[in-house]
């Protein structure tokens, strides 16, 4: 096999792993981006049910006030019916005044009770919540830590694949070079085996002539359906 053809293929090797580990660090980055979201929608989950306990205990002061306000009202009715000089209709209407706000005020102690008990089970669902939130933040924040470890070493990786790219480059033909990249922004094999006559890129058949040159090693072959470069194993 020529030298060129071993340098090329090294490249060709190095340039496959790139690619893989640039596709890595974009679904590393995808993940992070995941588990963020993931943390940040456990945390508006918890903070809409402190929103619900908030709405309920102000629900539950201003039913509060009303018991309060309706209380007084019958009392001043009370008062008026027991100790002012009133007329007959005057007493009836006060009579079915009383009676009618009694029986809301009832309702209201009634809606009040079942606001607190609401209040009291959105308040025990809001600390374990919490508590949930806690322990699985402490959970998804590990899993961040992992991937970016794990992005700092394909970086890494990344960096020194470069470096040993540029040094294999170096070395090779401008020419050549040239020709291996333009292929590259076609292909991500530039460099093709003949197998059983046929390119291994293309999967086309090949000459008769095309097959000989590159199996006498008379220089750089090149596919005539594909232009891959070829070689034979």
């Amino acid at each position: 096999m020529l030298a060129e053809i071993e340098q090329l293929l090294a490249l060709q090797e190095i340039d496959g792993e790139l690619a893989d580990l640039k596709a890595h660090l974009e679904s590393l980055g995808s993940q992070r981006k995941r588990v963020e979201e993931r943390i940040e929608s456990e945390r508006g989950s918890v903070e809409s049910l402190r929103q619900r306990l908030a709405e309920l205990e102000r629900d539950s002061r201003l039913k509060n006030l009303e018991v309060d306000e309706l209380d007084a009202s019958i009392r001043e009715y009370q008062s008026r019916l027991d100790t002012g000089i009133i007329s007959f209709k005057e007493m009836e209407d006060l009579r079915v005044k009383i009676e009618s706000e009694r029986g809301r005020i009832s309702r209201m102690e009634d809606e009040a009770l079942a606001l607190m008990d609401s209040i009291e089970q959105a308040r025990e669902e809001l600390a374990e919540a919490e508590e949930n939130l806690k322990a699985r933040e402490e959970e998804l924040r590990a899993e961040i830590a992992r991937i970016a470890s794990t992005l700092t070493d394909t970086e890494d990786r990344i960096a020194d694949l470069n470096a040993e790219r540029g040094r294999l480059t170096a070395g090779i033909g401008p020419y050549l070079l040239s020709q291996y990249e333009t292929l590259h922004t076609k292909y991500p094999d530039p460099l093709a085996a003949i197998v059983h006559g046929t390119c291994t890129g293309c999967k086309l058949k090949l000459s008769a002539n095309t097959i000989e040159r590159a199996k006498g090693g008379m220089g750089v072959v090149q596919c005539e359906h594909c232009s891959r470069i070829l070689y034979v194993d």
